[in-house]
């Protein structure tokens, strides 16, 4: 009931599409409600985006350093009927923005404490905090966090959309780590939120946090943990183009137990190079002798070069500073699948697809295919005991992206059709029951079905009761 008279109050003066504010009015309307240290710029040179592929173009942003800004731009956006998208580090890649002319963009770069209490075992987080101060401040700490690989990845996003994480099999998903959140709503309200408060709205955001709000802040879990303890077997396995099949094979017999992870990938050597290579990079909580006898028949493969060797939590993300460079074009098209879908002579196609398209064109030859896949267990578990999230694929233990990577939009219809195909044929032999894509990896042009799965009719009847007019519309839009 509070929610809807708050709307009453929000939406009385958006009935007919305002004008365009200007530079002067906007700072001088929205700029005296923000708090010292915030700013209003009219580029994005402050908030960079991964890819330039169809990229969010606002007309301002508003840099904030508070959470109550969050809510006052919101509120300020709904005054004057301006579409806005909220910006944590600026790396979610799927085409579904508009922002249209008169566009803002909420830059949550400024909210970035980490906060833990004394015993080390949770910590309060700001939305706008990258993945990488996470992992340094915890490994400080003694202790550690469920993660994702990539340490430029906005922590929220990454974790809200779903969380696919590497120590997914001892702590489970990323949505299973949040405790509590602060969150603007669609109102411009700043609420805290738990599975207690309002189990709809805490279901919601678990998995499709987008169409709901702003996460603001948060209380999420941390894993104490003594530095000499804190490591892990890792590296870069690379194999000949011939092996691909076998490494195919071996992965698709490995039982994954709850320390380990794998992902391989299809990329070239470099810029300059269109030889592809085959790299595997399996993951292991523990030490070199108990890694070296989990991943054996990877490594009796017979690899070019191997650089797996135990490392500390404060270098596990390492590998993924490759992938974090800001900036070129990066049409990107993702596919889940069923451990079925290691199919050898799909992957062959796959394979051949990708050697096309980087050898002809070699201006991207920095393109890449990459392939995570995750033991299940603990998130099926977690799933059972407390059911309250939206994201649909606990079961699904497999998650493939192909990302063309190219500086000239002339490429744009090749890129695209290389996804395409690429995805097309991942999807013909998936081993799941329907298409199924998780929410991080989608392109855009997926049916709601294929990203939000059975979840997707309780989410559409909420969204009507939290974001009636679609004021969170930016990112695979349930309205």
């Amino acid at each position: 009931m509070f929610l809807h008279a708050a709307w009453a109050l929000a939406i009385s003066s958006t009935s007919n599409a305002a004008a365009c504010p200007t530079f002067s009015s906007i700072n001088r309307e929205l700029g005296q409600r923000l708090t010292p240290g915030s700013s209003i710029s009219n580029n994005t040179a402050g908030a960079p985006r991964w890819s330039l592929y169809h990229a969010p173009k606002p007309a301002f942003v508003v840099n904030v350093q508070a959470e109550e800004d969050v809510a006052a731009t919101v509120r300020y956006c709904n005054k004057r009927n301006i579409p806005f998208l909220t910006q944590g580090r600026g790396n979610g890649w799927a085409d579904t923005f508009h922002l249209g002319d008169c566009g803002l963009l909420i830059n949550l770069a400024g909210l970035d404490s980490i906060t833990f209490n004394e015993s080390k075992d949770r910590a309060t987080i700001q939305g706008g905090v990258l993945v990488g101060d996470m992992i340094a401040s915890a490994y400080g700490n003694n202790t550690r966090f469920a993660v994702p690989t990539c340490t430029c990845l906005g922590y929220f996003g990454s974790m809200l959309g779903g969380g696919i994480n590497r120590m997914m099999g001892l702590y489970g998903l990323g949505v299973d780590q949040f405790l509590s959140v602060s969150i603007v709503t669609a109102s411009g309200q700043l609420l805290q939120i738990d599975s207690t408060s309002d189990r709809n709205l805490w279901y919601a955001i678990r998995g499709a946090v987008a169409n709901f709000g702003v996460a603001t802040s948060a209380t999420v879990k941390a894993y104490p943990t003594q530095k000499s303890q804190n490591i892990a077997w890792t590296g870069a396995i690379t194999f000949p183009e011939t092996k691909l099949e076998a490494l195919i094979e071996v992965i698709h017999g490995l039982h994954l137990r709850p320390e380990m992870q794998i992902d391989f990938l299809f990329a070239t050597s470099g810029p300059t190079s269109t030889q592809p290579m085959i790299t595997a990079i399996p993951f292991y909580l523990g030490n070199a002798s108990e890694s070296e006898k989990a991943f054996a028949p990877v490594l009796n493969l017979g690899s070019i070069s191997n650089t797996a060797e135990e490392i500390p939590y404060s270098n596990w993300g390492d590998f993924g500073e490759s992938f974090c460079v800001k900036g070129e074009r990066k049409p990107a098209y993702g596919a889940s699948i069923g451990v079925q879908g290691l199919d050898p002579t799909t992957w062959r196609a796959l394979f051949d697809e990708f050697k096309a398209f980087v050898t002809t064109y070699p201006q991207a030859a920095g393109s890449s295919v990459l392939a995570e896949y995750y033991p299940l267990e603990k998130a099926i578990q977690l799933g059972r005991q407390n059911p309250h999230s939206s994201y649909p694929f606990r079961d699904v233990p497999i998650h493939v992206v192909a990302i063309p990577l190219y500086e000239n939009k002339s490429l744009d219809a090749a890129a695209n059709a290389f996804g395409s195909r690429f995805r097309e044929l991942l999807q013909s032999t998936d081993g799941l029951r329907a298409n199924s894509t998780y929410i991080n990896f989608a392109h855009g042009d997926e049916p709601l079905e294929e990203v939000y799965g059975k979840s997707l009719t309780r989410l559409q009847r909420l969204k009507k009761r939290y974001d009636p007019y679609n004021r969170f519309g930016q990112w695979f839009s349930l309205a």
